[in-house]
């Protein structure tokens, strides 16, 4: 009779019957299956999770459900502090921290997102003040636009998957949630259909030629347009963490992430001379102030060339230039 052989904690053994009929034993470390433990009731964690599940969150808009979350993420690395202890110089550290690795446009969502959900908390008696609330706004400024070389230098240079982001955004202006959402079956009859994530506005966004062209190189591993690596859909995160990555590399400048190519969309259809509501039909912007800056930009470029030249041919006739000196000529220019 064979003995079984010695129990051993944390091992499983499996035995196998080789040609030769002798038994081999192989041992393999047990996996364990250990439940995360849940937050303590009154905890930063729980009251977190109580939150998500409030008819106030339900009735948030997704977009903004989304952007909080994203923030609300760095309470949770201190989840098991109990919420009457959380204090405004930690609110404070957290936002500074942010505002380092980040930029100070993140560290603002980050005290927005903390205000909505301890002024929640508030509500609720889990807490006695709002520990975010009044906390003044840092100095923003805003994301730089990429220029045209560099748009042109990343989609030579970046690897394919992230060159095709680049590219999608270039031509039809939209943010990275939209442009993750678009798919295959959303583009009919040469434009793409487009339902804002942020906002909710519905667009058919034209598909420009060289879009058009250089898309149908690109794969169909799915049902979205833009495919990660492995071929399944790219996600926000994807682009974000690609595109600092890239930066680590010196693919792209340092400071310049996806967003500043829907602000180089807007600014070369104003050069090309759109009007203000033309770029807002492409970009979708619900109020015209941002679009009006690409616009006024560019009006001001052409403008003030055309101000030189009239200026340069009101001086002097040009065969006068080699006679006589400007300061000599008496014009009417000179006499205002």
């Amino acid at each position: 009779m064979k003995k079984s052989p010695p129990h051993l904690d944390g091992f499983k053994i499996v035995r196998k019957t080789l040609s030769d009929g002798s038994v081999k034993e192989y041992r393999y470390p047990r996996a364990t299956k250990e439940t995360p433990k849940a937050p303590s009731v009154g905890t930063i964690g729980a009251v977190l999770r109580l939150y998500y599940q409030s008819p106030e969150w339900r009735s948030t808009k997704l977009s903004s459900q989304r952007s909080r979350i994203i923030y609300l993420k760095e309470l949770e690395r201190i989840e098991q502090v109990p919420i009457r202890e959380l204090r405004r110089r930690v609110i404070l550290q957290f936002r500074d921290a942010i505002a380092a690795g980040r930029g100070t446009g993140a560290a603002n969502q980050f005290i927005q997102a903390s205000s909505a959900f301890l002024s929640w908390a508030l509500n609720r008696e889990w807490v006695d003040a709002n520990a975010a609330a009044r906390i003044g706004m840092l100095p923003y400024t805003p994301l730089p636009a990429w220029t045209k070389e560099m748009a042109r230098d990343a989609i030579r240079d970046l690897p394919p998957y992230l060159s095709r982001a680049v590219m999608l955004a270039l031509f039809t202006g939209q943010r990275r949630s939209d442009l993750c959402a678009m798919r295959w079956s959303d583009i009919q009859n040469g434009a793409i259909f487009v339902r804002q994530i942020k906002t909710g506005t519905e667009l058919w966004v034209p598909i420009h030629p060289v879009l058009a062209q250089a898309m149908t190189q690109w794969p169909k591993t799915c049902d979205h347009i833009l495919t990660g690596v492995r071929g399944g859909p790219m996600t926000i995160h994807n682009i974000t963490r690609s595109m600092n990555d890239a930066q680590a590399r010196g693919i792209i400048p340092a400071g310049f992430n996806i967003h500043g190519l829907r602000k180089l969309a807007a600014t070369l259809l104003a050069e090309s001379g759109c009007s203000t509501h033309e770029i807002a039909a492409i970009t979708g912007h619900k109020t015209l102030k941002m679009v009006e800056h690409y616009t006024r930009s560019a009006d001001q470029k052409r403008m003030a060339a055309e101000a030189i030249s009239r200026a340069e041919t009101s001086f002097w006739k040009p065969e006068e230039t080699a006679m006589q000196p400007i300061e000599n000529k008496r014009t009417p220019l000179l006499n205002q």
